[in-house]
């Protein structure tokens, strides 16, 4: 809301007319229901909001290693440690199945602009680690190189299934393509699409991920290429998803990981 309100004043200042407003809360629409052995790198980080609360999914992440897990800034955003259990090796988004683990630290990307959500990344040290049995849990492997415009990708998660829907109970995932870089900024305007974002998305929408997904993988070629991060509504033809683009944020990730 923050950021939308600083936008809103700046245009109208302007006098340019407003375009669509933006959300970051994390934005699987079109998909279908999946295993969680076809994407075991994928986690869901599960938040409470007080100490009696109970945990409930509101973001997902992706295993680097045993010892960490990659999300998007936005959803540790001035948040502690003691708030959050990462749940892996499950297709549910709630219950106790899985392989639960605590939080020890957040790294947050030290360029994290929450405003504009730039640099949506974060990296979660475990308290003790997973094992990766690589059925169900398992690492993603880490894009070298800038995905090819067209490439195919999966975008999972357990979010909304609908713009401001109900989450889905099930692990989904959907098909999308990489989208040009002009082409979205295009899409967003006011150079809103920077290098460290990447957009994915399908001609005329249907397809897409959304509220709750935030953090989760984007996969290409059994590579992770991408974080969800933002968008504007849900699998709109007009807006693509907005990812953090991993190949971009590669060696930050390898760094802040290291000795964990």
């Amino acid at each position: 809301m923050f950021r939308l309100a600083v936008l809103l004043l700046a245009i109208v200042a302007a006098g340019i007319e407003a375009a669509a407003p933006l959300t970051n809360t994390g934005r699987i629409i079109g998909g279908r229901e999946v295993t969680i052995a076809k994407h075991p790198h994928q986690v869901s980080l599960r938040y409470k909001s007080c100490d009696e609360c109970t945990f409930l999914h509101g973001c997902g992440g992706v295993i680097y290693n045993a010892n960490t897990i990659l999300t998007a800034a936005h959803c540790v955003y001035k948040r502690e440690v003691h708030e959050f259990i990462v749940v892996a090796g499950t297709d549910n988004r709630s219950g106790s199945d899985g392989i639960v683990a605590l939080v020890e630290r957040i790294v947050l990307h030290e360029n994290y602009n929450p405003a504009l959500t730039e640099n949506d990344v974060a990296l979660l040290h475990l308290a003790t680690p997973i094992v990766l049995n690589g059925v169900n849990i398992d690492a993603a492997v880490l894009a070298k190189q800038p995905t090819k415009i067209g490439a195919t990708a999966l975008v999972t998660g357990w979010g909304t299934t609908s713009e401001g829907g109900m989450n889905s109970l099930k692990l989904q995932e959907a098909e999308v393509k990489v989208i040009d870089h002009e082409v979205c900024n295009d899409a967003y305007g006011f150079g809103r699409i920077t290098e460290d974002m990447l957009c994915a998305g399908v001609v005329g929408g249907g397809r897409d991920a959304c509220q709750n997904d935030s953090g989760g993988p984007l996969i290409s070629n059994d590579t992770l290429i991408g974080i969800v991060s933002w968008g504007t509504g849900c699998a709109r033809p007009e807006y693509p998803g907005v990812y953090a683009n991993v190949a971009y944020f590669r060696s930050w990730i390898e760094t802040n990981a290291k000795g964990n």
